[in-house]
């Protein structure tokens, strides 16, 4: 994108040094004009209220004049973009590095490989570039069927189980006929099986719980 110090309007002041640096770092959206605003026209364009404006105005949003008794605070809005665009950025880095922090106290509290630690002391940067590696690998090994989903495992588990305990609801007749037991034993036997599949079924979720 072209500076936004190329082909302005002559009557536009001129940036500081440190302000040219940082519309160059954040430039305005294509075609967009820069012009001298105020307070409440650059409110509607960053599209927050004017009490947000004087609040940034105390954190050093840069202006062209400031306000006094009947005259408002003006602003350069490409100016005003860009702080607001480096704010943006640098809420964005501390809140990741407070996750990251609060990740990493985490794992020494509640335990975790070590492979996920060397992960938490990462870079923000670098854990996302390891993700996104991690995250095509597992695509790629779903697509040869050497991974599954924990929930896809879990169902063909359960379904399983209810193979198993549609196929015990004849074994207490074959048992009761092929002992000589009392037909009344057969209610028993279906009970202990019953238990058995339903306890299996518990202790699998369980244990699948946490990856579902």
């Amino acid at each position: 994108m072209r500076s936004q110090q190329a082909n302005v309007a002559p009557d536009l002041p001129q940036m500081s040094e440190d302000e040219a640096a940082l519309v160059a770092k954040f430039p305005m959206p294509e075609g967009k004009p820069d012009a001298v605003v105020n307070k409440k026209l650059l409110a509607s364009a960053l599209d927050v209220s004017t009490t947000t404006i004087d609040a940034w105005d105390l954190e050093g949003l840069p202006c062209v004049t400031k306000g006094t008794n009947g005259r408002s605070y003006e602003y350069r809005l490409s100016v005003a973009y860009a702080w607001y665009c480096q704010r943006n950025e640098n809420e964005t880095i501390a809140k990741a590095q407070s996750e990251n922090a609060a990740a990493q106290l985490r794992m020494e509290l509640v335990g975790g490989s070590t492979q996920d630690k060397a992960r938490a002391a990462l870079p923000i940067k670098e854990q996302s570039e390891l993700l996104r590696n991690e995250t095509e690998w597992m695509r790629a090994a779903a697509l040869r069927r050497e991974l599954v989903l924990a929930t896809d495992m879990l169902q063909a588990v359960e379904d399983m189980l209810v193979t198993i305990r549609d196929g015990n609801a004849v074994v207490p007749d074959l048992i009761v006929r092929e002992f000589g037991l009392d037909p009344a034993a057969a209610e028993t036997i279906q009970d202990i099986l019953d238990k058995s599949v339903q306890e299996a079924s518990t202790s699998i979720r369980e244990k699948f719980e946490g990856n579902t």
